[in-house]
């Protein structure tokens, strides 16, 4: 299903796509930080075509206008829907066309994920412990030059979707330290995790000189 959603990369403008099934997210290449905004996009998108479906009306995609992107949205058959996040600047009659012909491997690579697999164990569920939340304080406004140098070198290596990432990112960070200049190097080991190649993750460590990656090497 990923391969499906890379080859869909490859369309020129294009920068991270998911499938949808009935409202659920099954497959993505977006970074696991807007999990729970893609999710409730999903949701609404799904509910969007459905709506259209039951007053007798018909879409053959929908467009969410972004800042710099469009979020396109493409319902195929049997409740399967492909979201793609794109540049403003993109042919859209190609993306649709590749789409449409994507349908059937995208309706059989989800059949066969649903295919369970009667050989593997089950293991128990482990009891679950209660967890204490953590009270989020206020970021300092000085560290403001040292984020943005942060953001910048992500943006190099992700593009445009940096700015949600490093949202979500600081969100999660806040949330386990405390949001101070020594606790930096957590922050930026957080994002690197976003970055799915090797390369352009160790080119985001490098990018960040001095004390701010001092302790992100592994």
């Amino acid at each position: 299903m990923k391969e499906i959603l890379e080859e869909l990369g490859t369309l020129g403008g294009v920068y991270h796509g998911c499938v949808v099934k009935d409202g659920h997210v099954v497959s993505t290449t977006f970074p696991s930080l807007l999990n729970d905004n893609l999710s409730l996009i999903a949701r609404i998108t799904d509910r969007i075509f459905k709506g259209a479906d039951s007053v007798e009306h018909s879409y053959n995609e929908i467009y969410f206008e972004l800042d710099e992107n469009y979020l396109l949205g493409y319902p195929l058959e049997n409740g399967i829907m492909v979201l793609l996040l794109t540049g403003k600047d993109v042919n859209f009659a190609l993306i649709h066309m590749t789409v449409r012909s994507a349908g059937s491997q995208i309706a059989n690579a989800l059949l066969a994920q649903s295919q369970p697999d009667l050989s593997a164990p089950v293991a128990p569920e482990a009891p679950t412990q209660p967890t204490q939340r953590r009270v989020n304080p206020k970021i300092d406004p000085a560290m403001k030059p040292v984020l943005n140098e942060i953001l910048e070198a992500l943006t190099l290596q992700i593009g445009p979707v940096s700015r949600i990432v490093m949202g979500d990112a600081l969100k999660k960070w806040r949330s386990s330290f405390d949001p101070v200049e020594k606790n930096i190097p957590m922050l930026i080991n957080i994002l690197a995790q976003e970055i799915d190649d090797e390369v352009g993750r160790q080119e985001f460590l490098d990018g960040l000189k001095g004390p701010l990656h001092s302790d992100t090497r592994h």
